[in-house]
């Protein structure tokens, strides 16, 4: 034991003294520091620090190891909010003027990447799940011309690629590859003058994402990640990436204006020959990455994702800022995998996502996919996000999404009405006291859409529970289908509804038994009605499906609830001078504000001692994010 001791100690002993800081200063004002972040990625390991001074670092920073669990390898901003590390380049184009089109300029195509590395985004067209992912973007034809991979800001502002040449033209802060594949087509802003304005062109792929996959224990803090000629998955090609690593931490970082995904934190493809950069004899294997932290990051202004990962293990995402992703309005016309999502990931067994702020995403807040077990989301605030607010797809287990506010859900792409919290073929959905309100479509809807299996059984809408939520005018009730041998267990109760609500079954009806019961239970006009609509009301809905026999029913003149997405904060007055009490849930121990909950609790996230009037700051974590500068 003495030998083993003495063996342990001189480790640790070994890793302090070989520990180093090694210094990036752009400057040259730092005597012996490296010039460029990558330079000392590439001397960096376990235990060491690289230390950016502030500047803009134009360049792919790709750690060649990892640290481990008692020596991490940390890379740091000396100042958070002042290193910006681009995968954009300074560019300076020779313009030829568009005639009879004011401040409109064609230029040549960028040049090639000479090493090899990165593919020309001018030249390839976006598409996510595409069977050849360097698919030429030209020559193309139809009405709109497909997104290539490129970007181009002036000034810090990203011009918008159109998919017309006319459109290009017209509008200013615009552009287009031409339709033969020849030159880019530049519209510049109203009261710009290209030769004396910052010109930023996109041609790297990735910013951050090591050399290898699957390194362990990397830090990174208060970086700005910004312009990313990404490709959609799959595979992922986060601009940040851990590629399939294991321990991260990813704190207080911004990451924004990626072509596609801002970061991911998974195994990137289930086939290893088509991950970009990798060898046959070790990195083209099957690799798991999970156990990362996600943690007081803004994840802001990306084409297609915020925070992405497939195999997300026990990775914990918490008190985020992710906003206005998917600002491409990317769907189906472009993407043949539907990977949108502020936050998308998939078996993320175990996974917290906690104390995030999602709002204003055009795509889906919250989205976890294909393996769930385990994983809870919680004290999250989602506001005006398209699609669903939280989405939960394929897989049995149980997975725990509680005292969240959930609002302003839109429709989006067609087929996604606006749920505020939706679930298809999945088992053991466990929703408890979430605030679910304007809503375009149902506050919770839950359905079996295909014949997929999970954990090698067909897939079912089973034991599911909905209990002490607040619902409050959203365009439908909660939805769950009607009771089969695929669909059993399932329990909705304890629930307050405020405002017109009506109910539905979500799938597989027997109507002829439903109307037998209806005229049975209801009088001539309610059986006449469900015999019309085949939709319920509240006072029929009970009777019917057994479900929310031990919910409360209100008018919306009886409650005032007001959210304001950008401070933003929640006032809640209840009008009826009485508290509305429930039974608790087993196994939950706290509110949205960490109020332990008593005997007999409150519908809905806040357990407040004056429970008619309420108003709380949603998310007081400003003070803990970088300023960007």
């Amino acid at each position: 034991m003495r030998h083993c001791l003495l063996a342990v100690f001189a480790f640790l002993a070994s890793v302090a003294v070989s520990a180093a800081t090694l210094v990036v200063d752009q400057s040259g004002k730092e005597p012996g520091a490296f010039r460029t972040i990558n330079e000392a990625a590439e001397k960096a390991g376990a235990g060491d620090t690289v230390l950016v001074y502030p500047g803009v670092y134009r360049e792919h920073v790709a750690p060649v190891r990892g640290g481990t669990e008692a020596a991490p390898l940390v890379f740091r901003a000396a100042k958070p909010g002042e290193v910006y590390v681009k995968g954009s380049d300074v560019w300076k184009p020779v313009l030829t003027p568009v005639a009879g089109v004011d401040n409109c300029f064609t230029t040549p195509l960028p040049a090639d990447d000479p090493a090899g590395l990165f593919p020309n985004p001018y030249k390839r067209k976006l598409d996510a799940g595409g069977k050849d992912k360097g698919e030429p973007a030209r020559p193309a034809e139809g009405l709109l011309l497909p997104y290539t991979l490129g970007q181009i800001f002036c000034n810090g502002l990203e011009l918008r690629q159109s998919q017309t040449e006319e459109q290009a033209k017209l509008v200013p802060g615009s552009w287009i590859v031409t339709p033969d594949g020849s030159a880019i087509l530049v519209r510049f802003p109203q009261n710009t003058d290209p030769a004396k304005a910052l010109l930023e062109i996109t041609l790297r792929d990735r910013v951050f994402a090591p050399a290898r996959r699957g390194l362990g224990y990397i830090h990174i803090e208060g970086f700005i990640f910004e312009h990313c000629a990404n490709q959609a998955p799959f595979p992922q090609l986060g601009m940040v990436s851990t590629r399939s690593g294991n321990h991260w931490e990813i704190r207080n970082n911004v990451i924004r204006r990626a072509k596609t995904v801002g970061l991911d934190i998974g195994s990137e493809y289930w086939t290893g020959t088509k991950i970009p950069r990798t060898t046959p004899e070790d990195q083209q294997l099957m690799r798991k990455g999970g156990w990362n932290l996600v943690e007081g990051n803004l994840v802001v202004d990306n084409g297609l994702s915020g925070v992405a990962g497939w195999c997300c293990t026990e990775s914990v995402i918490r008190k985020n800022i992710v906003e206005r992703n998917n600002n491409l309005s990317l769907s189906t016309h472009e993407c043949g995998w539907e990977e949108w999502g502020g936050i998308k990931l998939h078996e993320a067994k175990g996974a917290l996502i906690a104390d995030n702020l999602v709002r204003f995403n055009g795509a889906h807040g919250i989205w976890i996919d294909n393996g769930f077990d385990q994983a809870r989301i919680t004290r999250n605030v989602l506001f005006g996000n398209t699609g669903m607010g939280i989405f939960i797809e394929l897989g049995f287990g149980r997975v725990v999404i509680d005292n969240n506010i959930v609002a302003n859900t839109t429709p989006f792409a067609g087929h996604y009405p606006g749920y505020g919290i939706y679930a298809h073929d999945s088992s053991g959905v466990k929703i408890y006291h979430n605030l679910v309100m304007n809503n375009s479509a149902d506050g919770v809807l839950m359905k079996t859409v295909t014949d997929r299996k999970a954990q090698r059984k067909l897939v079912e809408t089973s034991d599911e529970e909905v209990r002490n939520n607040i619902f409050y005018n959203n365009q439908g009730g909660v939805s769950f289908p009607y009771p089969t041998a695929n669909s059993k267990n399932c329990v909705t109760d304890g629930n307050l509804f405020i405002g017109p609500v009506e109910f539905r079954y979500s799938s597989n009806v027997d109507w002829k038994a439903v109307q037998e019961k209806a005229d049975k239970s209801l009088d001539a006009d309610g059986a006449a009605r469900i015999r019309l609509t085949h939709r319920f009301l509240p006072e029929a809905w009970p009777a019917i499906s057994g479900w929310e026999t031990g919910s409360v029913f209100l008018k919306e003149g009886q409650f005032e609830i007001r959210i304001k997405p950008f401070e933003p904060s929640l006032y809640l007055y209840n009008r009826t001078g009485k508290s509305i009490l429930v039974p608790p849930v087993p196994g939950l121990d706290r509110d949205f504000d960490g109020l332990p909950y008593g005997k007999e609790v409150q519908p809905g996230p806040f357990q407040s001692a004056e429970p008619r009037t309420i108003y709380r700051i949603l998310f007081p974590l400003w003070q803990g994010l970088i300023e960007v500068r």
